[in-house]
């Protein structure tokens, strides 16, 4: 999308879940479609046919639902223009969570007021928005097409991060930075062993907290990225914790989702939202502090220890070392967060 953070809608599509470089082609795949085009005929499918699963299992399609797998960011916006010219009520994601990011991303422009239901089948290596849907992993188009029909829905506003003063903003789930950049760089590691969904977050947790640990105090990991946070008027701030803040921060991590891979509490309790954890750098008290904050647990020297909570319908951060967004890095500079309007999607 011109004028977004995606400095080039040209650029391969899924990155993080392929492999990069070139598109090997300016033209979509050609489409799918099954026999009988009365039955699915509002329903369509954005296959990335570079997702984990997807490369190792084709995708069985009901009779006329429509699948097709944009090479680019520029053919997936003229493809999601052409569902809508076709009255398309139901797109859904075969891929990753980065395939998602995609889509709502460059369908915001496109659906205006009135979006399609998204459906997301669990086909790429982690799918954190899946579990937190409660999309089964084994799912097919089928029981999601069946479940559309249902009206068996669930809403989940994504997050709208955009360059301050630039652009449009891209829509995802999962924003972190700092720690989490390298942890991810580690995920990329386990995925080439055949790790996948919870598998991979534990080994990528492991690998953190070890690489912490055994780099000492002088460490990369534990020195932290240079930012600066600034809440908006709505935030919920705790004792200690400043609504406006300069210094070194070891983790940051934002997210709308209520339910994290391995049941993960780094947020607290279950709640909607945007939810914000911040961990100052170098951290405090590491493993003890590590363990509280991953079972949810909430304690009177929080901000003390430097771990804040917060609550927030909007937050600003400048920083350094970039930021990963639902499986994609991006580079640094001065961003705005914010809760953006809910999304509709599919559940069992």
């Amino acid at each position: 999308m011109d004028g977004t953070i995606y400095d080039d809608c040209t650029t391969p599509l899924f990155a993080f879940d392929g492999v990069g470089g070139p598109a090997r082609s300016e033209q979509a795949e050609p489409s799918r479609r099954g026999s009988s085009a009365r039955e699915g005929s509002r329903v369509a499918v954005i296959s990335n046919p570079r997702s984990y699963r997807n490369k190792r299992r084709p995708l069985t399609v009901p009779s006329g639902v429509l699948v097709e797998s944009p090479r680019t960011r520029h053919e997936l916006r003229r493809t999601l223009a052409s569902f809508k010219h076709d009255g398309i009520e139901l797109v859904i994601v075969a891929g990753g969570d980065g395939t998602v990011r995609d889509v709502l991303t460059c369908g915001t422009d496109v659906w205006g007021d009135s979006p399609p239901v998204i459906g997301v089948l669990p086909c790429g290596k982690t799918n954190a928005l899946a579990i937190d849907l409660g999309v089964p992993d084994d799912w097919d188009i089928s029981q999601m097409v069946a479940a559309w029909k249902a009206r068996s829905f669930v809403e989940r506003p994504p997050i709208e991060i955009e360059r301050v003063n630039e652009g449009r903003p891209v829509l995802g789930y999962l924003f972190g930075a700092g720690v989490f950049v390298d942890a991810t760089d580690l995920a990329q590691t386990t995925h080439r062993f055949g790790a996948v969904n919870n598998l991979a977050v534990a080994l990528s947790i492991f690998g953190a907290v070890a690489s912490t640990i055994m780099g000492g105090n002088n460490s990369a990991w534990r020195q932290g990225k240079a930012m600066a946070i600034r809440y908006g008027e709505d935030a919920q701030l705790s004792d200690g914790t400043a609504a406006n803040s300069e210094g070194q921060r070891f983790i940051v991590l934002a997210s709308t989702m209520e339910r994290l891979p391995l049941g993960l509490k780094i947020f607290g309790e279950r709640r909607p939202g945007m939810k914000t954890l911040v961990v100052d750098a170098p951290p405090r008290r590491f493993m003890r502090v590590f363990t509280r904050v991953l079972r949810g647990m909430t304690w009177k020297t929080m901000a003390d220890e430097g771990v804040h909570r917060v609550d927030t319908g909007e937050m600003r951060i400048d920083l350094e070392g970039g930021f990963i967004l639902d499986g994609e890095r991006f580079p640094a500079g001065d961003y705005l967060l914010r809760k953006g309007a809910p999304v509709t999607f599919v559940t069992s």
